[in-house]
């Protein structure tokens, strides 16, 4: 990477980390090109030739947190020596992570206040999120795990269901991260190590 590309991919980072704080701070429909421009301090101009519209800015900043909460769910998977407590590790620290996550409150509470950039991100567009988390999950319990008696097509299925689960239960929280997670655990065992 060359040191032009290195100072462009920080001045985005900056960019989108502005967009991030006024979100968290005071809502996602209070952003706008020129708050973000004023708080990086380049012009409004160079926010839109960085960034693009604010639907792509909304887009940008779900998918970089979902790789900050991917790097999290890997590392909670390789701890695990079993599958199933791995993807019970993985699927708890996704759901408190989700808890406190000021960006991620910015989006379910966008509904509410007539900003719904955020939001279908999360739930009716979600496509890019679930394709992303799910090779990503796919493609370490593959690596660590080894053959767990099912296809691999039949694995593809069940990590797409764990994804769609855990975002599920991030959107509509009814238990307590472990107790959730308990149950995600209890679907995967029973695909993984069904009875005889």
């Amino acid at each position: 990477m060359s040191f032009r590309d290195s100072v462009r991919g920080l001045m985005r980072d900056r960019q989108l980390d502005a967009a991030g704080a006024i979100t968290a701070e005071s809502g996602w429909g209070t952003v706008t090109m020129t708050k973000i421009a004023d708080r990086v301090g380049v012009s409004r101009q160079t926010v839109y030739n960085e960034l693009g519209s604010k639907a792509h800015i909304a887009e940008e900043l779900v998918l970089r947190e979902l790789e900050r909460f991917l790097e999290v769910v890997g590392e909670r998977l390789l701890a695990h020596t079993e599958v199933v407590a791995g993807v019970r590790a993985a699927a708890e620290a996704a759901l408190e992570l989700a808890g406190h996550n000021p960006l991620l409150r910015a989006a379910l509470t966008s509904a509410h206040v007539g900003s719904n950039d955020l939001l279908p991100l999360l739930t009716t567009n979600s496509e890019r999120l679930i394709d992303r988390a799910g090779a990503v999950v796919l493609a370490i319990i593959d690596e660590t795990y080894g053959d767990l008696g099912v296809t691999g097509a039949q694995l593809a299925t069940m990590v797409d269901s764990i994804v769609r689960l855990v975002l599920s239960h991030i959107l509509q929280p009814r238990k307590s991260s472990e107790q959730s997670a308990d149950d995600i655990a209890w679907i995967a065992a029973r695909v993984l190590a069904p009875p005889r």
